[in-house]
């Protein structure tokens, strides 16, 4: 792990030398994975279900490559989990390697993951590197009757311009639909931190209270392990800590209802 370090540390160097060009069509090859998002989710509907939804809500990976090891290794450890949710800052600068590096550590996993894109994955050319790797920034998979909702909330790289999140595109992916008995949002920033667009807080808060088959709102970002209900007593925002500090949830959803843990290693 220490030569991920060293890397690292040498790209640094290079780029405040001026010697790195951030083109993603520089850095990517034939071994390079892509669309990992719509990969695993495929490997998840392939998956054998039972009457539990169990999955892992881990976020903020950035530079922490030791402690992700070790929590890959309790994350499969734990009986019946079906998938992880990595809740974006897969990276610190943006940088291909960053993400190659976690991929290469996540697909160690036992279960497919999932990524959502986070502030620090918009460093440099680091969105066309998340697009590239696992796809589009905004997307939604149904799994078991439970809808995820995953999108970009990272508002401040935006220069708040009232489009991130996309509130029309979110109206439309947690409205009524066929098949669907919950709903779940996932992204990196929280509605109530200062790097979402405060013009676009109340109009997400409703989304999500006036769904009354939404079962909450996970996000990581702000390094600590928190749960809250800053809009109603019902609908509550998780928030996953920084993989540095060693802690994870493990969340279950167990006819219609959202069960929480935190794991720590």
């Amino acid at each position: 792990m220490k030569t991920h370090i060293y890397l690292l540390i040498l790209l640094l160097l290079l780029f405040a030398c001026g010697e790195v060009e951030f083109s993603p069509n520089q850095k990517f090859d034939s071994n390079t994975p892509t669309d990992l998002n719509k990969k695993n989710i495929e490997k998840l509907y392939s998956q054998e279900k039972d009457d539990t939804i169990r999955f892992v809500l881990t976020g903020d990976t950035q530079r922490a490559y030791s402690a992700c090891e070790d929590m890959v290794s309790v994350i499969n450890s734990i009986k019946g989990v079906d998938f992880a949710l990595l809740n974006g800052d897969i990276s610190d600068f943006g940088l291909y390697q960053e993400m190659e590096w976690i991929n290469d550590i996540y697909s160690d996993l036992n279960m497919p993951y999932i990524a959502v894109l986070g502030n620090h994955d918009i460093s440099a050319n680091g969105k066309s590197v998340f697009r590239r790797m696992y796809g589009n920034e905004n997307f939604s998979f149904i799994y078991d009757g439970v809808k995820f909702v995953c999108f970009d909330s990272n508002s401040r790289e935006y220069n708040y311009d009232g489009t991130i999140p996309n509130i029309s595109w979110l109206k439309a992916e947690m409205a009524a639909e066929a098949g669907v008995n919950n709903y779940i949002a996932v992204s990196h920033v929280p509605s109530f931190s200062d790097d979402f667009d405060s013009e676009l807080e109340k109009p997400y808060a409703s989304i999500l209270t006036e769904n009354s088959k939404c079962l909450g709102s996970l996000h990581a970002h702000i390094n600590q392990t928190e749960v809250l209900y800053p809009y109603n007593k019902t609908t509550p925002f998780i928030v996953a800590n920084t993989a540095a500090k060693r802690e994870f949830y493990l969340i279950e959803i167990v006819n219609g209802k959202l069960l929480h843990k935190v794991i720590k290693f």
